[in-house]
């Protein structure tokens, strides 16, 4: 247009030829750059669009990506590392990757780097990439566990360029992944390595202790009496019992380890179920320190305790195995020691035996018992004999006692001490408990059919039957079946069994006085009972525990107790019994101190009851 109006108005200024060949050039590129600026202006907007796009995504996304250069520089970081880190992304661009990591994470992270950095530099056309799980320092000194996939930039030319990173925070999935992990090494009562976590720890000591040719040893601890406040206090006193012993035996132990990182520490308490804990005492130099950090145990474990408001006390049994001697592998070394233990169970508790030949031909006696004795019920292998009492007034019989005895075919006779004490461990002394009432009132009814006169029938009771809610039930079952009065049959008991919780066993007790049948205290003085506390209990008579009739001629002492419970029982109005009355002396003795009856070999041994009968036709009241 412009070169037209020239044109007509100043034609003397125009080269016909070459002008009319520019305008017709021109006509043609000029409608060009018209299109192509239209181009790049849409260009220009699209290219802007899209950044805005990838800026508000990488504004919002939580997972941060970053992209590192081949020294491993940041060269670019996106917001959402204010999330996860605190730090804004310029901070974050003046950091080395190296101290973005936590301590524990860094050496790994590195490793990885250099690892797929060697890959790409030897020419692997493979997909070449990591994830890793790692910890990484927050601006605030906290941090958070992340997975981190590392994989290379490449130009256009395949060259790689740079390092890309994309980081998710996984702290939560990481700290659900450590509890279950606790939970399936460790008790969750105590703390404490449970039997899989131990096992392991065991295994580690015994390939440690080979290779350096080193000992240690393992103590099998079982509480004593555990049983008895589960049963009378309930399980979240036994629950709380636990919890303080394994905080205890940590204690007694000092470099314990709890947390399963043996590595840390050299001895480990675990706990395998029950009240059975189990320590690894590693690097033993000689029995002595064993014998010593035993003795501390014990100590740790017998000092009182106050459960949900009340004062108890317990004590161990433990038993004590030492690699390589007692064992070179990890059944061998936990059988023998739990082998000890029960010896020491046997010994009398609260001490701690060391494994040898002889615990495990007890320990196999122990098993033979208790494998023999679930069957003796069923094979008629139990029966009672019967020990008479005697009135010292009359000389006449006026009580029986029956007691429990075990013939077995492949064992002989088993003594009440070996087989008694199983029973009651096992439970097994509830069903045998219910046979002895049944068939010691049966046995009284028939010597009455047989025109003898009626005695009082006594029957021993455990702590295990005094607690079973089927007793009650078992003694009526035994009443009715065999016509027998309730006031002819007498349940003993022991000091030790109502001196333990007195106040939980005194409504029990009650509830069998209510019913007709005598109560008798047996083993009297043997525990801590003082007049307060007996005539707390619906008790009718008292027996002397025969420990004290034993040295009755040498021991003055023995002589003032005798005198005090003999005391006791006429201020309560009770029957006092001595037991294990053997000689003239003691006979005399307690006649002059004015005892109502007595108990022993003096005057008759457990018999059958063809032979009791005999002897109470001639020494009965009517006689």
């Amino acid at each position: 247009m412009v070169i037209f109006l020239v044109y007509k108005f100043h034609p003397e200024s125009i080269n016909m030829r070459v002008d009319i060949l520019n305008i017709v050039v021109l006509a043609i590129i000029l409608p060009w750059f018209a299109v192509i600026g239209g181009h790049i202006s849409n260009l220009r907007s699209s290219i802007s669009n899209a950044l805005s796009t990838i800026e508000r995504l990488t504004n919002n996304i939580k997972d941060v990506i970053f992209v590192l250069d081949m020294n491993f520089n940041y060269t670019y970081v996106s917001p959402s590392i204010k999330i996860m880190r605190g730090y804004e992304p310029e901070e974050v661009m003046k950091q080395t990757l190296y101290d973005s990591f936590a301590p524990s994470s860094r050496d790994a992270a590195m490793r990885a780097l250099y690892g797929i950095m060697a890959l790409e530099e030897s020419g692997s056309r493979d997909l070449i990439e990591r994830t890793l799980q790692l910890e990484v320092e927050r601006k605030d000194g906290t941090t958070v566990w992340t997975e981190t996939k590392f994989s290379f930039v490449r130009d256009k030319n395949s060259r790689t360029v740079g390092i890309l990173g994309v980081s998710r925070d996984i702290t939560e999935r990481k700290h659900a992944e450590e509890r279950i992990q606790y939970l399936a090494t460790h008790d969750i009562l105590t703390g404490l390595p449970n039997r899989m976590m131990f096992s392991r720890l065991l295994n580690q000591a015994i390939e440690s202790a080979r290779r350096h040719e080193r000992q240690f040893a393992i103590l099998f601890v079982d509480l004593d009496r555990f049983k008895i406040i589960n049963d009378t206090m309930g399980h979240d006193a036994g629950d709380e019992l636990l919890k303080e012993m394994a905080k205890r035996f940590r204690q007694s132990l000092r470099a314990v380890d709890v947390v399963g990182r043996p590595q840390e520490k050299n001895d480990i308490v675990g706990r395998l179920g029950g009240d059975e804990f189990i320590i690894l005492i590693e690097e033993v130099s000689n029995l002595n320190q064993v014998a010593t950090l035993a003795q501390r145990v014990l100590s740790a474990a017998m000092k009182p305790m106050v459960i949900l408001g009340e004062e108890c006390r317990v004590t161990a049994s433990i038993g004590i195995s030492v690699y390589p001697s007692d064992g070179d592998d990890e059944q061998t070394l936990m059988r023998n020691a739990d082998m000890a233990m029960y010896f020491a169970k046997e010994e009398g508790k609260n001490n701690f035996q060391f494994y040898s030949q002889n615990t495990q031909s007890q320990a196999f006696e122990r098993l033979s018992i208790e494998t023999n004795l679930r069957k003796a019920l069923e094979r008629n292998e139990l029966y009672l004999e019967y020990q008479a009492k005697m009135n010292f007034k009359t000389g006449a019989i006026t009580g029986v006692e029956a007691l429990l005895r075990w013939k077995n075919p492949i064992l002989g006779l088993v003594t009440p001490t070996q087989f008694i004490p199983v029973a009651e461990e096992t439970g097994m002394i509830v069903p045998i408990g219910r046979w002895v009432i049944k068939t010691a009132c049966a046995q009284n009814i028939a010597w009455q059919r047989q025109g003898l006169p009626p005695v009082r029938m006594a029957v021993n009771l455990s702590l295990r039957q005094l607690m079973d809610d089927k007793l009650l039930e078992d003694i009526t079952a035994a009443l009715n079946d065999s016509g027998m009065a309730p006031n002819l049959l007498e349940m003993e008991i022991t000091e030790s069994m109502v001196m333990y919780k007195p106040e939980r066993l005194i409504e029990a007790l009650t509830k069998i006085k209510n019913m007709g049948v005598r109560l008798a205290l047996d083993d009297f003085g043997t525990g801590y009972s003082s007049l307060a506390h007996v005539k707390q209990f619906p008790i009718d008579t008292l027996k002397i525990d025969r420990s004290f009739i034993r040295n009755l001629s040498q021991n003055s002492e023995d002589k003032a107790i005798i005198e005090a419970i003999i005391a006791m029982g006429k201020t309560l109005s009770l029957n006092v019994v001595a037991e294990g009355v053997e000689t003239m002396a003691q006979d005399e003795f307690l006649r002059e101190h004015i005892c109502d009856e007595m108990q022993g070999y003096y005057f008759s041994k457990p018999v059958a009851p063809d032979q009791f009968a005999d002897l109470l036709r001639k020494n009965s009241a009517t006689s």
